[in-house]
């Protein structure tokens, strides 16, 4: 039986959903949802204004006379253009695809080669820019490089690798490190790496703290007896740090609001390929460090 896609709807198909699969890339990671996202920058290095409002309470009496203030903190961002590019034979595609198409016994129609192919592209891109937002790019900074102690951060004292013994105890010492100026805040997040993730859910589970929850899965934990809650990043893997603080004082930067952001591929007629490039804008910064904390470990 022969398989019947076409490289002609490849590109057509990436034209029609180009910005969808390219702010899904960006906007899917792990981490991103717990963060601060602004949308629309260029290229280049921003400050990004963050806004606090006092809420001074005084005894009723006539006349105006303010007494509170509005702070603006800026964050200088610094957002990287980056890309991707690869090209692959029709002809190989059609032996990967024709293999899965046949040992699945439907008809040639029931493959969705278009959102196959964009949406592994699509995944790949998910997970470097959960990379990207950990340890940044080139000499962009990312979490890890910015929320350190040489950078203000809190380190508590006897900071070590976590195993499932000692992983409660040295997940409570870094909340605990966090400023009390923020500590009631509702956006408290500890990122962890996935290693790290399930060895404190392991130590949780032997400390009988840990309660299952059928609705949630494992995917979030709160620490018992705080108010943080524990995020595991793929950007983090094989790594032992730890950092903990307000998720919305972290600020992730993109561009998504012009063709600039794209996802597309098209096929090269005369050398009989299928290229690809992604195209996209992605920044992170970190306002008031000296609030958050870290066991600054590598």
């Amino acid at each position: 039986m022969a398989f019947g896609f076409n490289v002609a709807s490849l590109p057509a198909y990436t034209d029609q959903l180009s910005n969808e699969i390219i702010a899904k890339s960006v906007l899917t990671t792990d981490l991103l949802s717990y963060l601060d996202l602004r949308t629309g920058y260029t290229s280049g290095t921003v400050a990004i204004n963050l806004v606090d409002a006092a809420l001074p309470v005084s005894a009723l009496s006539c006349g105006f006379t303010p007494d509170g203030e509005i702070t603006y903190t800026q964050v200088n961002v610094t957002i990287e253009s980056l890309q991707s590019k690869t090209e692959v034979c029709p002809e190989d595609l059609r032996a990967v695809y024709q293999s899965a198409f046949m040992s699945a016994g439907t008809g040639n129609d029931a493959i969705p080669f278009e959102e196959v192919i964009s949406g592994q592209y699509a995944e790949k891109l998910t997970k470097y820019n959960e990379g990207f937002l950990i340890n940044g790019f080139g000499a962009s900074l990312g979490i890890k490089g910015q929320i350190t102690g040489a950078n203000g951060a809190t380190v508590p004292a006897g900071a070590v690798a976590w195993t499932v013994a000692n992983a409660v105890d040295q997940a409570l010492d870094i909340y605990d490190a966090i400023d009390e100026s923020v500590k009631d805040r509702d956006d408290l997040i500890m990122i962890v790496s996935p290693a790290n993730y399930r060895t404190l859910t392991r130590g949780l589970v032997a400390a009988n703290l840990f309660h299952y929850d059928a609705v949630a899965g494992n995917e979030v934990v709160m620490l018992p007896g705080t108010n943080i809650t524990v995020v595991k990043s793929s950007g983090l893997v094989g790594s032992n740090y730890v950092a903990a603080g307000p998720g919305k004082m972290i600020l992730a930067a993109t561009g998504l609001q012009d063709e600039l952001d794209n996802f597309v591929w098209f096929y090269d007629q005369g050398a009989d390929i299928m290229k690809f490039r992604a195209a996209w804008r992605l920044g992170v910064g970190v306002a008031e460090v000296n609030l958050f904390a870290t066991n600054d470990l590598a």
